[in-house]
């Protein structure tokens, strides 16, 4: 048996307490006040996006099974919900996954892509793409040659892969559960998308992400793209050629997310992967003093194997059981006691050592889930699947267990070990002319243990340089997030409760994002805790909801921000290079679109300035090959760079 306090507790242990943490108060919920807290349930990341054109960033969720809602920004870090105005409530619903904006349409008004899955990985369900049309987001994707019905498809990126001046789109999938292959890549053509998936040559059928970035210095983006099944788990394309060739820069390293950014100001973009480990056959949570969450996940070779978990506990102890998919559970494929009785309904209440031994699984029976207490004060629960069950298939099993005691819960733990370890080493490869150095240890990005489910770099402190946000979850619940301040030279300090950012423990983690809300200056930040994919799909995920995490932004440091508007260039001038020099230190952003895995962050590019009242030189290369420099910006500004002729 192994303690869940030996999974998942270093994480919470450590918090506020390690010799090398730094005390800051950075940010603060402001859920609340936001308009965005009466949400529960599923989500699958969010997309911040201008599309009204008023300056303010506004924010589309998709809540994955559930209605997807558009907020528009009212300023001042508040919402309204605006879907059935904008998008009308017919174009809610569905299999939704990621999604982003971006304007490809070069009308000067921002457009939305929805990607969809294949219901259960072997149907059909268009994806979808709204153009913006006075306002009303209006669906034209199959006009467009966008739909892609069977798509298994998981999160868009925008780019401009042949640097026409109009942006293509990928979209990100898994493959599907039978042979077909649908495409990857459109490209865009005489205002109509075509697919040009052969451009970029993957060598997986499942690449659920990529973003793009510049690992060498001329004007063609290379596109780093996380691959799932055999083989390489990732793959980093060079787009100079047609199609794009493979570069051999990192080595065999699987990542949930990543973050492209110049960590030490020497103008070379560095990549920093947020990792996990898959959580075993049983993963555990303890989502509060009181609460256990367990998702058990069993393949054929498990079958005949109980694998379960126990826990002590002298209250009332309600349980909450569900399998994947509706009707895979009964109440009769429950027992509990040596009694072997069967509760009355899948959500049911047992008092202290009521079911005194453990049951039995009926002999005929496919699956049986079983309850009982082995002593006084302690609960077990096994769940014992017989070949039969898997009907011949080799897709997993899957059975979520909530429990909630009147009284605290403790000595969670797993039976036989089915539970590992969910933390994961961080890597940070920084870029050494071209090259990607794995400098993770040295740079302190592994101070303290996480397992990682998302991640999103930003200089949240306007000192210039680039921290970095680790979104905390397993595979069955939250743990707390993790917040790495950079020291300026690209050395990172743990920030004690994440800087006030250290979140609920609800739900699952999905994704985290930045953007500023309320036009400060000082980058915000939002969770997403109903990831709802895979193993987690269901009970672990029902409770999720969105954090707002407003940014104090209370230290006084200046900060300046830029919009750019290409005219020979796509107009959202993905793929430009922006450099801002102040006090003698030079920052590089490259305009990626903000996609990552599950989430946009706001495009708009955030520098920090520290005490600089000015930045002497803003310098961009857009994809064009044009240049543009502007001298002495005030500090404190939005200022807006279009492309010259």
């Amino acid at each position: 048996m192994k303690p869940l306090w030996l999974l998942i507790i270093p994480v919470l242990a450590l918090a506020g307490c390690g010799p090398s943490e730094k005390s800051l108060t950075l940010f603060e919920d402001a859920t609340e006040s936001s308009g965005l807290a009466a949400y529960e349930g599923m989500t699958h990341g969010v997309a911040w996006g201008d599309y009204d054109g008023d300056g303010r960033p506004d924010l589309y969720v998709t809540n994955h099974l559930k209605p997807a809602m558009l907020f528009r920004n009212l300023g001042a870090g508040r919402f309204e919900n605006v879907t059935a105005l904008v998008l009308g409530e017919n174009n809610t619903g569905g299999d939704k996954h990621g999604a982003a904006w971006a304007d490809f349409n070069n009308d000067g008004k921002l457009d939305l892509v929805q990607l969809t899955g294949a219901i259960k990985g072997v149907g059909v369900e268009p994806k979808r793409l709204y153009l913006n049309e006075g306002g009303k987001l209006v669906e034209r994707a199959v006009q467009l040659g966008v739909d892609n019905p069977p798509g298994r498809t998981r999160m868009p990126l925008w780019l401009d892969i042949d640097l026409d001046g109009k942006l293509d789109l990928f979209q990100g999938a898994e493959a599907r559960f039978d042979t077909l292959t649908p495409p990857f890549l459109f490209t865009q053509h005489a205002g109509r998308f075509v697919d040009m998936t052969a451009s970029l040559p993957l060598e997986s059928r499942s690449a659920p992400f990529c973003i793009v970035t510049a690992l060498n210095d001329d004007r063609f983006p290379e596109v780093v793209c996380r691959l799932m099944g055999k083989g390489r788990p990732n793959q980093i394309f060079d787009t100079r050629s047609q199609p794009a060739h493979t570069l051999d820069l990192l080595p065999k390293t699987a990542f949930d997310d990543i973050a492209a950014g110049d960590f030490d100001n020497d103008g070379k973009m560095d990549l920093f992967l947020a990792r996990k480990n898959p959580g075993g056959r049983i993963a555990l949570a303890q989502n509060g003093e009181k609460t256990v969450t367990a998702q058990l996940e069993l393949k054929p070779q498990d079958a005949g194997k109980p694998t379960g978990f126990r826990f002590k506990s002298k209250g009332v102890v309600g349980f909450t059981i569900a399998g994947q998919h509706e009707g895979e559970l009964a109440p009769s494929d429950i027992r509990f006691g040596n009694r072997s009785a069967i509760p009355g309904a899948l959500v049911f209440e047992l008092g202290p050592d009521s079911a005194p031994g453990m049951p039995q699984a009926p002999a005929n029976a496919r699956q049986a889930v079983l309850i009982g207490n082995p002593e006084s004060g302690v609960w077990q629960i096994e769940m014992v699947l017989r070949p039969e069950a898997f009907a011949g298939k080799k897709a997993a099993r899957n059975l979520a267990v909530r429990i909630h005691s009147t009284m605290p819960v403790e000595g969670v733990e797993s039976l036989d070990g089915a539970a590992t370890d969910e933390t994961a080493p961080q890597r940070l490869f920084m870029n050494r002319d071209g090259k990607l150095v794995d400098e993770s240890e040295k740079r302190g990005v592994n101070m303290r243990p996480v397992a990682a489910a998302n991640t999103v770099a930003g200089d949240f402190d306007n000192d210039m340089d680039l921290d970095i946000f680790v979104l905390g979850s397993g595979d069955a619940g939250k743990t707390e997030n993790l917040f790495l301040l950079n020291d300026g030279k690209g050395n990172f300090n743990v920030v004690r409760q994440a800087g006030g950012a250290s979140g609920s423990l609800f739900g699952v983690g999905d994704s985290v994002t930045s953007a500023d809300v309320d036009g400060d200056g000082c980058l915000d930040l939002l969770t997403a805790s109903g990831a709802s994919m895979g193993r987690n799909l269901g009970l672990p995920s029902d409770n999720g909801r969105y954090q707002l995490f407003r940014n104090l932004c209370n230290n006084g440091n200046h900060w300046l921000m830029i919009d750019l508007v290409g005219t020979k260039s796509n107009r959202d001038g993905i793929g430009a290079r922006v450099t801002v020099t102040a006090g003698g230190i030079t920052q590089t952003r490259i305009q990626d679109g903000g996609v990552h895995e599950r989430g946009q962050n706001h495009s708009r590019l955030h520098f920090g300035l520290g005490n600089n009242l000015r930045a002497e030189r803003v310098f961009v290369q857009w994809p064009s090959g044009s240049t543009q420099e502007i001298s002495n910006s005030d500090a404190n500004k939005l200022i807006l760079i279009k492309e010259t002729p």
